[in-house]
């Protein structure tokens, strides 16, 4: 009897570590994109910690260098929350059968007709000149999957007969707004295009703008629908969270300020959505 019990405890102590291992629940993973001088990490930490508490499971943050590398990070199956901006909740909607759409911040108003793309100049006196010139111009754009410095003014361009990989003299991507802004102020570019608030900020002397877009929506948050990922909960959670964790968006809007004085998640506008994605790149 003392040898069989002793079979027992060994057995036991033997098997646990490895039934622990198998049972162990894989970590969500909540990731989004770097940009200059914004510490997203610290700003999605919140929001990974707060699904964390609503779901009783381990979360982890991520970091990817674009919009684009989130995206094909999330296509792969290594994120299963995602931040996008605009053009990567695009890429996504269109290329990852199984991503969900979360809720988006909702942003007041008037900060909302804010968010617009400008085209801006220095030493051209009108669109219609930079046609004329389009071939002796350098064209300076935050980044190809930006929205107001990148996709948005992009398009405009196109729809002006003005392929910004063809009809200029050069493009350059600055990698940040004010960035771009910086380029032309220092000649470095003729025109740049980036967000219309970063303009409207400093609006440098001898820098003119040419264009503006009609206000640019924000990206809703992106979830991958797996079995192990309850998307429609998380949802339900993020609509809830201005009552149960303000942090949550006060981290976020750190991290965008595109958000503006945004408190609190809201279903996106899926037929204001669909309409940008007819005329995404």
């Amino acid at each position: 009897m003392p040898s069989r019990s002793l079979f027992v405890c060994l057995l036991i102590a033997f098997a646990s570590p490895v039934f622990a291992e198998k049972t162990a629940p894989t970590p969500w993973v909540v990731a989004t994109y770097a940009y200059p001088e914004r510490d997203r990490i610290a700003a999605i930490q919140p929001l990974a910690d707060y699904l964390a508490k609503r779901g009783r499971h381990p979360v982890q943050v991520k970091l990817f260098p674009s919009p684009t590398a989130l995206v094909q990070a999330m296509r792969e199956g290594q994120v299963d929350v995602a931040v996008p901006n605009l053009h990567g909740y695009l890429q996504a909607r269109r290329d990852i059968a199984q991503v969900t759409t979360l809720p988006v911040p909702q942003v007041p108003a008037l900060q909302a007709d804010r968010y617009r793309a400008v085209l801006v100049a220095r030493d051209v006196a009108s669109f219609a000149e930079v046609k004329a010139k389009a071939g002796r111009l350098r064209l300076a754009l935050v980044g190809g999957d930006s929205a107001s410095g990148g996709f948005v003014p992009a398009r405009y361009l196109r729809s002006q007969t003005l392929d910004p990989a063809k009809a200029f003299a050069s493009v350059i991507y600055s990698g940040s707004h004010a960035a771009a802004l910086q380029a032309v102020v220092e000649g470095r570019a003729d025109v740049a295009a980036l967000a219309g608030d970063v303009y409207d900020a400093s609006r440098p002397d001898g820098v003119r703008e040419l264009w503006r877009s009609d206000p640019i929506p924000p990206g809703p948050l992106l979830c991958r629908a797996t079995t192990d990922v309850p998307c429609q909960a998380m949802a339900a959670w993020l609509l809830d969270a201005h009552r149960e964790d303000p942090g949550v968006m006060t981290a976020l809007r750190v991290g965008w300020p595109e958000f503006g004085d945004a408190t609190m998640f809201v279903p996106a506008d899926a037929a204001e959505l669909s309409e940008v994605a007819l005329t995404q790149d």
